[in-house]
């Protein structure tokens, strides 16, 4: 069990310090107690310290980064006992360079079953796939919430034919 944070966009120092930080705050967590904030990663840091992440209490705000891929493949839940920007348990805001081609492409949550409370939103993340394949109304409890996915990715490959449409990716691993 770990601390979460409540910085939203905001940063203290460079990128540098930002992910040594969150390294120091996640490694080896399995439950976020409060909110999990990735903001302003450069593409050449290794995340994988946060694949022991099964739950978080709060929100996740998933922001500014440059990273290809996020290993949260163990999460399970969000449990929204806070929101980002008053109503969303998941944010997915910007996550590429416009200079480069350095771009979040995968979320990648495959085992992501239940946000809750609090909606979802994802959007200008110019080479994200596989967001709009997700069958969000499944997975949020608050079947008043719209989700909130557009202007992501285009041109990208399908879900595998075994997967009827619905999915985190392109492969048979990736199915919803």
């Amino acid at each position: 069990v770990c601390a979460g944070t409540l910085n939203g966009l905001s940063v203290t120092g460079d990128a540098q310090h930002q992910y040594q930080t969150l390294h120091k705050m996640y490694n080896n967590c399995e439950i976020v107690m409060g909110n999990l904030e990735i903001v302003l990663i450069d593409h050449t840091q290794d995340l994988s310290f946060l694949q022991t992440i099964r739950e978080v209490t709060g929100y996740i705000l998933i922001a500014m980064n440059v990273f290809a891929a996020l290993p949260l493949q163990n999460l399970r839940v969000i449990r929204g006992t806070q929101f980002y920007e008053e109503r969303f348990a998941l944010f997915v805001l910007l996550n590429y360079n416009p200079n480069s081609t350095h771009a979040l492409r995968q979320l990648r949550l495959n085992r992501l079953t239940e946000i809750l409370a609090g909606g979802v939103y994802i959007e200008k993340n110019a080479q994200l796939c596989h967001v709009d394949t997700v069958e969000w109304r499944d997975i949020m409890r608050d079947t008043r919430l719209e989700p909130l996915v557009r202007d992501n990715g285009q041109g990208c490959a399908p879900c595998h034919e075994s997967c009827g449409g619905h999915c985190w990716g392109p492969g048979p691993e990736d199915c919803q």
